[in-house]
């Protein structure tokens, strides 16, 4: 099963998009539902998405992925990661599907993996056309989730080290670039799974950053507005030993949500686990329980 690629301008960029659509949909049939699909702090939903979009488009729903502004095949300043532009381009990928042929425009959901389930939140909590949420193995608040992986005496050296360079940057214009792997700290399994992608060919920025993207991640918090989301159904998944993404930021997160709502574990799993190209058995929990979740709500 392969997608469409198309394209969707965003903050005036061209985004690269990719629209899955469903083997038996025909123009003359009734509108159906359709998911928007988010990656994860790779930037590109080819790396980690695609089995889960091609999962259900097979539930005959409408699937549409993109990578984000300056990632993947997408326009857009390199070696950056800003999430409220990756917000910016989920607004707009809304509004395209919306006008997709076959897409009632009044049934749109959400699924998001690891930073793409921050962004799911965020952006669900901020735009009602979104009717259903999943998130799983989600980053809820920026600042929590890079002082959980870091050790005391590290995080505040970190924390300090981001505070000097915005009092340099704003005077000077210039970035402070720095290794990737500082600003997201990678365990050993995470470090593994990067070799793996490069394995397959899939293509990631340069392992330089600046440093004002972790500025801009830890201001990004939204467990503040989770609650905002209510009536409209979210599942959070989470995976019980995740050392990349520890779970209290799923668990504190789905304490502050609203019901509807249902908190589901992936049992003695990793982060990485939850996705088929790593753990196609625990990965069946995420299909099952994501399917089931659209099923219902959506």
């Amino acid at each position: 099963m392969n997608p469409n690629a198309i394209s969707f301008y965003s903050d005036g960029l061209k985004i690269a998009g990719y629209l899955y659509t469903p083997s038996d949909w025909q123009p003359t049939d009734e509108r159906r539902p359709a998911i928007v699909v988010l990656a994860g702090y790779s930037g590109n939903t080819q790396a980690d998405c695609t089995h889960m979009m091609q999962q259900l488009c097979q539930q005959g729903w409408f699937v549409f992925g993109f990578d984000y502004q300056g990632f993947g095949q997408s326009e857009g300043k390199r070696q950056r990661h800003r999430a409220l532009e990756q917000a910016q381009n989920c607004y707009d990928a809304i509004s395209y599907l919306q006008g997709v042929e076959g897409v009632d425009p009044q049934r749109i959901g959400l699924y998001g993996t690891s930073f793409g389930g921050a962004n799911g939140v965020w952006v669900c909590a901020h735009d009602e056309r979104v009717k259903v949420l999943v998130t799983s193995v989600g980053v809820m608040n920026g600042q929590t989730w890079m002082q959980s992986i870091r050790r005391p005496w590290e995080w505040l050296a970190f924390k300090k080290e981001v505070e000097t360079d915005a009092l340099r940057r704003v005077r000077t214009g210039e970035p402070k670039m720095v290794f990737h792997g500082d600003i997201m700290l990678r365990d050993p399994d995470s470090a593994k799974q990067r070799e793996m992608h490069k394995e397959q060919g899939h293509s990631f920025q340069s392992e330089e950053r600046d440093l004002e993207s972790a500025e801009a991640t830890m201001r990004y918090r939204p467990d503040w507005v989770v609650d905002k989301i209510s009536p409209r159904p979210v599942l959070f998944i989470y995976a019980e030993f995740d050392n990349l993404v520890p779970p209290q930021q799923q668990l504190h997160c789905y304490e502050l949500c609203k019901e509807p709502k249902r908190l589901v574990k992936l049992p003695n799993s990793g982060h990485y686990d939850s996705y088929e190209f790593r753990n196609p058995e625990t990965c069946q929990i995420t299909y099952r329980e994501t399917i089931t979740w659209f099923q219902k709500y959506l």
